[in-house]
């Protein structure tokens, strides 16, 4: 079966063939519209159809996503994407800036430069190990928000929302929650409140100061999504 790359530049689509890997794998490339994703390649591990019709790629054996502007790296069991505004994707790993995660469903929006997952959801990155029901990653604001019953083990926390700056690290335990610190508990009141997770590095390790005076630059920060 022939493989297909496709490049979108300057939202000009033109169909390029690609030559088939000695592994049996067929590369596509796409740039996005948006500021993120802008040096988007995606990678078959077998199987690529196109629907001319629609414009549909479908790698039904997955594939390999990486961009190199974002430096989001993903590897998924299926991907489906249409050049220049949408991938779909199932069966996820993806590591980036803001760690690591694995998810059932992955949704990128070229256009809008936003990361979406959701089913089975955890994420790890420096000192922190949270589940929760779904996530959004704005790459052009570097922002991840986290919905859906959050729970940390690492620290030991729940929230209904959680926002991460995925550049300083720091967490916003939003709505009500509970965090279970070295020495006390925090609790928010019943209406829900806000809590400012601070990374500390301790040696090779970091752990997280608990504040709920939250600072108005981080409030700023984290504005357009509260």
């Amino acid at each position: 079966m022939r493989a297909r790359r496709f490049l979108i530049a300057f939202l000009t689509c033109l169909l390029v063939p690609a030559a088939t890997s000695q592994d049996g794998a067929q590369p596509a490339q796409q740039a996005a519209v948006g500021e993120a994703f802008a040096a988007l390649v995606i990678t078959s591990h077998g199987r690529q159809v196109f629907d001319i019709t629609t414009g549909l790629t479908t790698l039904p054996d997955g594939g390999r996503i990486y961009d190199a502007r974002t430096k989001v790296e993903v590897e998924a069991s299926v991907i489906k994407y249409v050049e220049g505004q949408y991938i779909d994707a199932s069966g996820v790993v993806v590591s980036g800036e803001f760690g690591h995660f694995q998810a059932q469903k992955m949704h990128v929006d070229l256009v809008g430069s936003v990361l979406s997952a959701s089913g089975e959801l955890w994420l790890s990155r420096d000192g922190l190990t949270l589940t929760a029901g779904s996530l959004e990653y704005y790459a052009n604001e570097n922002v991840m928000v986290f919905n859906g019953g959050v729970e940390g083990t690492e620290p030991d926390f729940y929230a209904d929302r959680l926002l991460l700056d995925t550049l300083t690290g720091d967490v916003l335990l939003d709505g009500r929650y509970m965090y279970a610190g070295a020495v006390f508990t925090m609790r928010s009141p019943e209406a829900g409140g806000r809590l400012h997770l601070k990374p500390q590095q301790a040696g090779e390790d970091y752990v997280y100061a608990a504040a709920t005076e939250v600072s108005p630059t981080l409030l700023q920060r984290f504005s357009a999504y509260l």
